[in-house]
């Protein structure tokens, strides 16, 4: 559902709603799986022996049984070329849920999916980007040539991209629910809301992202409850992107004959972007952010080109 408006000396503005809903999509379930707490009531004995298919170990089936929903809010501001300047403004805000985001997905539960509902893998709350192309006017329309030739036609253009940070899942691969192998890596428990609303906390941990005290393993023999997947969302991405641009002419009177001069900047505010928090709760940096430039890339890049088109 969209609708637009035309603003005079401005643009165009685009307001839309998107939304999308999966039905029967594939999940892998381990249906040898043994009840929750099995392994604790009967301590010593063979996992094998006492699985519904005895003698059997892990039996992954392909299962039709996932779901996925999808909604957002996407605006767009668009100025077409006017005075020698456009741009554009795109935003989207929005929300994605699932029960897992690949067909590789392994269900923790293979006799209940709902504890895997919960934010996509990719959920991106918020993304906002903008790009500009401005044709320089001055020098352009020079009577001096030297003038014309070196400070006319000049054109100016950059994007500017930032988004708000993915979902992660504080889990471990340790058999807390007395299931037996295969069911792959089970979610920890949060007594409270893990976020810091500061980017970091101040003191012996500044490099801290999330409150790591507030999560522990579920109870011996239970799952963790529905709600527990995609609690942490890492940090964002920020990205400023520039670029200018000239076309001498070859030829005289022959327009179609250029050496065109390129010179572009990546990132060249030179902005980090930090990594994803450790999320092994048995980790020694769990919390933690100890790196940047991995999860997105960050570093400052120049490129320069020479070219010519005709």
């Amino acid at each position: 559902m969209t609708v637009e408006q035309e603003f005079d000396k401005v643009g165009v503005f685009t307001l839309s709603y998107v939304g999308r809903r999966g039905y029967h999509l594939e999940q892998l379930a381990n249906v040898n799986q043994l009840q929750p707490g099995t392994i604790q009531a009967n301590p010593g004995v063979n996992p094998d022996a006492l699985r519904p298919y005895r003698g059997y170990s892990t039996i992954i089936e392909a299962q039709n049984t996932g779901g996925a929903f999808y909604n957002s809010m996407q605006a767009n501001l668009k100025r077409r070329l006017s005075n020698g300047f456009l741009f554009g403004v795109a935003y989207t805000w929005s929300k994605s849920l699932d029960y897992g985001s690949s067909n590789g997905t392994n269900i923790v539960n293979a006799f209940d999916n709902s504890i895997m509902y919960g934010p996509s893998d990719f959920d991106t709350r918020h993304v906002l980007v903008a790009n500009y192309v401005w044709y320089i006017p001055y020098g352009t329309h020079a009577s001096n040539t030297f003038v014309r030739t070196t400070l006319g036609n000049w054109q100016f253009s950059g994007t500017l991209q930032g988004q708000s940070g993915r979902p992660q899942t504080v889990s471990q691969n340790n058999d807390r629910a007395g299931v037996g192998p295969g069911s792959g890596n089970q979610f920890w428990v949060a007594s409270r809301n893990p976020i810091l609303y500061h980017q970091f906390s101040g003191g012996k941990n500044a490099n801290l992202w999330f409150q790591p005290s507030v999560f522990s393993a579920a109870p011996s023999g239970t799952f963790a409850p529905r709600g527990t997947r995609g609690l942490v969302y890492g940090p964002g991405f920020q990205s400023f992107s520039a670029a200018l641009q000239k076309g001498f002419q070859i030829i005289p009177n022959h327009e179609n004959h250029q050496l065109i001069f390129r010179a572009e900047a990546f990132n060249f505010a030179n902005h980090p972007n930090y990594d994803n928090p450790d999320v092994g709760p048995t980790s020694g940096t769990f919390g933690q952010i100890i790196g940047k430039g991995n999860t997105y890339a960050s570093e400052r890049q120049f490129q320069f080109s020479l070219r010519y088109a005709f």
